[in-house]
């Protein structure tokens, strides 16, 4: 079971993250505060949303054999919930961890630093068949024309929402909090495009790029990058080995 740690932590950002949005002008009274259209297009029950996960310099990575499945499954005012179905087997694992250079690590290490993650977002592992093991997690965030937040922060409370972007923010916009673990994140906007220039498919969009920085025992840095009608377009993942993982999150209606 320890060999899904590199796994589930791929799979959790991406179905902590995964959201749609349109652009609005509204503003808000503080960080965690997000007012603006919830009846959007892109966040209709059952969406679907293609994802591309690529490791730089590993371009036959075996992250490309991942199969998986997100789907938007309620939506009540805004609230969205998300279902992001993963499967693979324990040769993919193994082969995951030595793209990530985490193999060496000691097998209580692996343990303890999964424990972490599936207590923090309520995964649930199915690892009975090792041919064809897979992880499920829902998540529910708050989508609106003026931007995004997650509860999972929060350990699901909704009245807790937790900001991930406004779409109306500037280069330097920092806010932090304490999430349910006790844990201290920070998010800052370190981007802002004035040109179209971040490639999702055929095309290319200006985004709004947020760093998060937070105690973690394997991420360094999270970058959720994101466009002002298409919401999250890319999660950006550095890990404290030097490796880059990179996401693209493809909307339906592009």
């Amino acid at each position: 079971m320890q060999r899904l740690l590199l796994l589930f932590l791929l799979v959790a950002g991406i179905c902590v993250t995964l959201t749609l949005s349109a652009c609005d002008d509204d503003e808000s009274t503080g960080p965690n505060d997000l007012g603006g259209d919830p009846n959007l297009e892109l966040t209709q029950v059952g969406q679907e949303f293609p994802i591309s996960i690529t490791i730089p310099g590993s371009p036959g990575s075996i992250i490309s054999e991942l199969k998986d499945s997100i789907v938007i499954t309620a939506n009540n005012g805004g609230i969205v919930s998300l279902r992001g179905i993963f499967s693979f087997d324990s040769t993919w694992v193994r082969g995951l961890e030595a793209e990530l250079g985490i193999s060496a690590l000691p097998m209580d290490a692996k343990r303890a630093v999964l424990t972490h993650f599936v207590e923090l977002f309520g995964a649930v592992l199915d690892t009975a068949d090792k041919n064809n093991m897979n992880a499920r997690v829902d998540a529910k965030l708050k989508v609106t024309s003026e931007g995004m937040q997650e509860f999972v922060s929060s350990g699901g409370d909704l009245s807790k929402p937790f900001t991930i972007v406004k779409y109306n923010a500037n280069v330097g916009d920092t806010w932090n909090f304490t999430n349910s673990k006790g844990e201290n994140i920070t998010r800052t906007v370190s981007y802002k495009s004035t040109t179209d220039d971040f490639p999702v498919g055929f095309w290319n969009i200006k985004v709004i790029k947020v760093d998060e920085t937070r105690e973690s025992p394997v991420f360094e840095k999270i970058t959720w990058v994101t466009n002002h009608k298409f919401g999250l377009v890319g999660v950006l993942l550095k890990t404290k080995t030097g490796k880059d993982v990179n996401m693209t999150v493809f909307p339906p209606t592009m």
